[in-house]
């Protein structure tokens, strides 16, 4: 009799509590606030995607790579390409945004680069397009992923020895 006695008010309880809050919602703001944020879960879709993927982020090819994309970048967020830079076990960057809550090392094994540097592009449909394990011109990444975005104009210096050797790869 006890035992039913006790289950009963803490339903009563629960449940009182539970009224209260739903028809004063900005009773407790910390609690509204934390709902509020449970119910903006961070996503994550490797669509439309190009993966940088290095050893650490200052490795020879990564940063080349983060140099010859860098004019581009604006283009590629504009026609909602992501960008995601994985380095070693740092935190990944989707846009240069922090996503503390993705493991590096989960999202590397998942697509197959453990180890060096890669460069991979993910297209609408999930399907990877392209992979390479060194660094690529930013019009031969467009070409590649068969995107419409125009490369971005090159200033009137004069070609490097590496963009050469880059081409020619």
């Amino acid at each position: 009799m006890g035992v039913t006695f006790l289950i009963i008010a803490t339903c009563l309880i629960f449940g009182s509590v539970a009224a209260v809050a739903s028809f004063r919602p900005n009773l407790l703001p910390e609690l509204g606030a934390n709902l509020r944020d449970v119910n903006q879960v961070n996503k994550f879709s490797p669509r439309n995607t190009l993966f940088l993927i290095g050893p650490n982020a200052n490795h020879s090819a990564c940063r080349m790579q983060r140099r010859l994309l860098k004019p581009a970048i604006p283009a590629f967020i504009r026609e909602d390409i992501t960008i995601m830079e994985v380095y070693g076990e740092d935190t990944p960057r989707k846009n240069g945004e922090l996503m503390d809550w993705l493991d590096p090392s989960l999202l590397r094994h998942a697509l197959n680069a453990d180890e060096g540097f890669y460069i991979i592009f993910v297209d609408d449909e999930g399907k990877t397009r392209f992979r390479r394990e060194a660094p690529m011109l930013t019009a031969d990444i467009l070409e590649r992923a068969q995107l419409n975005i125009s490369a971005p104009e090159r200033s009137g210096k004069k070609s490097s020895s590496i963009l050469k050797k880059l081409r020619a790869a």
